[in-house]
């Protein structure tokens, strides 16, 4: 594999630790190594997650969706649209939606639960609620107990004191009808198609039926209510004119009384509008007879309208207008024909609906307003006929006065005559704008006969056949989706945690190291080729002899893995760590090889067995030296009880020769630990000159030397026999130690560094391994390997059991 991330300087042995690595993309084949390895947890979080949507929609009540659609009109009245200037013929975004809110409205909703009486229906009022609503509402009522009593007992004495009222029957329909049309409205669903004037009115509800029913209802008095609206609107237009006509109606006779009066009282007579002077008098002596004549006849006029209007409106409509001549005015003959047209459509609504129809109403209505318009006109003429009258008689008099002062007076009228014209002008001003509003008012009033709404109903809602909500698809796909989710998000924290030593490349990444290689995970065999065998377990455990075996002195018949299956992955790469070693070691007469590891219980005594095992069965002179006196591990497995050792050889109490053992299957010698319990002097007893002078005299007598140091850490036992070893085998559990704390003890250590020969993966499972590595890596393909290393392609690699 790839070594990165250290260099070995020309000077010395230490090994520059790399920086955290910072990744410089996605890198696909590791998320793809993640989701292999979370695969599982993916799995069941999604299992977890469809069992969850599966209850959900076993417990959750099917709801049903109706809709209906309307079209709404351009505009309102056109007549009262432009009397009113309510708009200008074009509906605004902002109108539109302002027409969303009305049918959102507690109007229209009050209005469908007076239509279907929904504030008596069980069977809109009792709605199923699902598991899930029940459990929420548990848990709020939960949480609010506790405040809600808490309030009671503050408010306690105040409540005592105020007897309730009891509530009338009308309160509790009102309660009752609020309470129906709050639930219409959170079922209500309104949405306009495009940007069209189309409106959808969709209701949601637990029975299908049902929801046909509302959503046609909504419609209806949404129609109904903009129907009445328009009618509001002409009513109150209506209302509006009728109050203005007669403000100018009024202002119209006053404006023409003060013209006459004004033209009396300056005694003004005009003959094609100029005044008159003293070469006129025979001009005036004619318009004096013509005058006279035209007194009479006002006079005549005059009489015949009073006697009209003695008689009273009602006598006077009753009989026709007769005597009444109107031919010279166009108004009043369009107000006779009016009135006569309407006393025909009320014949015709009387026979056909009969006399208590509303529109019969409505038309008697405009018959009493044409009525009052037609003997308003007539009191007008009569008003005018006076004023007439007297202007006739005051020019009579006038014109006979005037032919003697007409010299005397003539730059007085002069300035009267413009002042006169002021007042007839406004007198026209004001007749022009009256009769503009009183055609304005007889169109609206003809319309308002005739109410026309301008929205209507384009689909009606039917029962729908299946149910909206929940959806099975959807709610397993949204659960699936969940689940993955879930399942990512836990996948990314186990990894997250997951600070661990797994491959090489975490090795040769995270530690800046030579990676040595895996050795496997390996169970004790069925059949054992000693009687006693010792194998070593996952932390090193010793393993009895059986009762009543052998011992010789001298002799160790422990079954080591390495020798028992010498082409076995675990033999493997302990071969690969010596050819390291040897590499690193040339051109130099003594290799004194320490094995330790970070924590206890690693494995770093099984490796440091079989290591020196696996060289004496290749014909090495090796030598393993037990250097950890305060926990002598390898002694101990080795089934070593008695004899000397260590202690004694370096306490110079027995030559090292008298301490060896052989083990007897591979011809490697061991120099054991029998040191006494709670020993305090171990790290004072590697450090002395005895020991140092031990192993360079071992150096001498044998090709490797192999130390079973103490671990890292607090224990300062392996420092201190470090000076007299030439290179160090780190090893580290597979899995189980954390990189940080490898880091840091190796950053701590520099000595460990500069004898640093690489690092060995222990106990590793090979069967998860390739799941922590990309696709493209060597680890992938370890299987193809299994005849390379156990002989027999029948059988599985034992050696990774």
């Amino acid at each position: 594999m790839t070594q990165i991330g250290f260099r070995l300087s020309d000077s010395s042995n230490q090994i520059d630790m790399p920086q955290a690595p910072l990744p410089d993309g996605v890198d696909l084949g590791q998320i793809a190594a993640a989701l292999r390895r979370q695969r599982w947890v993916i799995v069941l979080s999604v299992a977890v997650a469809v069992l969850f949507g599966m209850v959900f929609m076993a417990t959750t009540p099917k709801l049903y969706l109706a809709g209906s659609t309307v079209l709404v009109g351009s505009s309102v009245n056109r007549a009262v649209a432009e009397v009113t200037t309510l708009n200008d013929g074009t509906r605004s975004e902002a109108v539109l939606e302002s027409e969303v809110q009305v049918i959102r409205s507690q109007r229209i909703a009050l209005a469908v639960v007076d239509a279907l009486a929904l504030h008596q229906s069980e069977r809109f009022l009792s709605r199923p609620t699902s598991l899930l609503g029940r459990s929420m509402g548990a848990f709020r009522q939960a949480i609010l107990f506790p405040i809600k009593a808490l309030q009671d007992m503050v408010s306690g004495a105040e409540v005592a004191q105020t007897a309730p009222a009891t509530p009338s029957q009308q309160d509790i329909d009102a309660a009752m009808r609020l309470q129906a049309a709050e639930l219409l409205q959170s079922g209500l669903h309104v949405s306009r198609s495009g940007r069209s004037t189309v409106f959808s009115i969709n209701f949601i509800s637990h029975d299908a039926g049902l929801s046909a029913l509302i959503a046609n209802a909504y419609a209806e008095a949404y129609v109904a209510d903009l129907l009445n609206a328009n009618f509001e609107a002409t009513e109150l237009a209506t209302q509006w004119l009728q109050t203005r006509l007669d403000e100018l109606q009024a202002a119209s006779e006053q404006a023409a009384r003060d013209a006459e009066q004004f033209r009396a009282e300056n005694g003004l007579l005009t003959a094609g509008r100029a005044l008159l002077s003293e070469s006129s008098v025979v001009q005036l002596n004619a318009e004096l007879s013509v005058a006279l004549a035209e007194t009479a006849r006002i006079s005549g006029l005059l009489a015949s309208y009073d006697r009209l209007v003695a008689r009273g409106p009602e006598a006077f409509v009753a009989s026709g207008a007769a005597g009444f001549s109107a031919s010279d005015d166009p108004r009043i003959a369009a107000v006779r024909d009016l009135l006569a047209a309407l006393t025909q459509r009320l014949a015709q609504i009387e026979q056909s609906f009969g006399p208590d129809h509303a529109q019969a109403g409505l038309v008697r209505d405009q018959i009493a307003v044409q009525t009052d318009a037609l003997f308003g006109e007539l009191l007008r003429l009569q008003g005018i006929a006076q004023s007439d009258l007297a202007v006739s008689e005051s020019r009579v008099a006038a014109l006979r006065d005037s032919i003697a002062l007409a010299q005397d007076e003539n730059s007085v009228e002069g300035e009267a005559l413009v002042q006169l014209r002021a007042l007839e002008q406004r007198e026209a001003t004001m007749t022009a704008l009256y009769q503009t509003f009183l055609a304005r008012f007889q169109e609206i009033n003809q319309q308002k006969t005739f109410p026309v709404s301008n929205v209507r109903i384009l689909s009606r809602a039917s029962p729908p056949g299946g149910a909206f909500s929940p959806r099975t698809s959807r709610v397993l796909a949204m659960m699936i989706v969940l689940g993955l989710i879930i399942g990512a998000c836990i996948g990314v924290v186990r990894e997250y945690r997951d600070r661990f030593l797994r491959t090489g490349e975490d090795v040769q990444r995270y530690l800046g190291a030579q990676f040595l290689g895996y050795l496997p995970r390996f169970t004790v065999q069925e059949s054992p080729p000693t009687p006693a065998t010792i194998v070593f377990r996952a932390r090193d455990a010793e393993r009895p002899r059986p009762a009543g075996a052998p011992q010789r002195l001298g002799q160790v018949t422990a079954t080591l893995q390495a020798v028992s299956f010498p082409r076995s992955h675990f033999a493997e790469t302990l071969r690969n760590t010596w050819l390291t070693a040897e590499v690193a070691l040339a051109g130099r007469d003594r290799r004194v090889i320490g094995f330790t590891s970070v924590r206890p219980g690693e494995g770093k005594t099984t490796a440091a067995a079989n290591f020196a095992a696996l060289l004496a069965t290749s014909g090495q002179k090796v030598v393993l030296i037990d250097a950890d006196p305060r926990r002598p591990g390898l002694t101990r497995s080795l089934g070593i009880r008695r004899g000397p050792g260590l202690v004694e050889v370096v306490l110079g109490k027995c030559d090292w020769r008298k301490a060896l053992r052989n083990h007897k299957a591979s011809g490697l010698h061991i120099l054991p630990c029998l040191s006494p319990p709670q020993m305090a002097f171990s790290s004072e007893l590697l450090g002395t000159q005895s020991m140092r002078a031990l192993v360079d005299d071992l150096a001498l007598h044998y090709d490797v030397v192999v130390l079973d140091l103490s671990p890292l850490g607090p224990v300062v036992d392996a420092k201190a026999a470090l000076p007299m070893i030439d290179r160090v085998v780190l090893v580290a559990e597979w899995g189980k130690t954390p990189r940080a704390l490898l880091r840091a003890t190796l950053a701590l250590e520099t000595a460990v560094q500069a004898r640093l020969l690489g690092v060995l993966l222990n106990r590793v499972d090979m069967q998860a391994l390739p799941a922590y590595t990309v696709t493209a890596s060597a680890e992938h393909y370890l299987e193809d390997y299994v005849d390379y290393f156990e002989g027999n392609p029948d059988q599985p690699a034992r050696g990774a059991a």
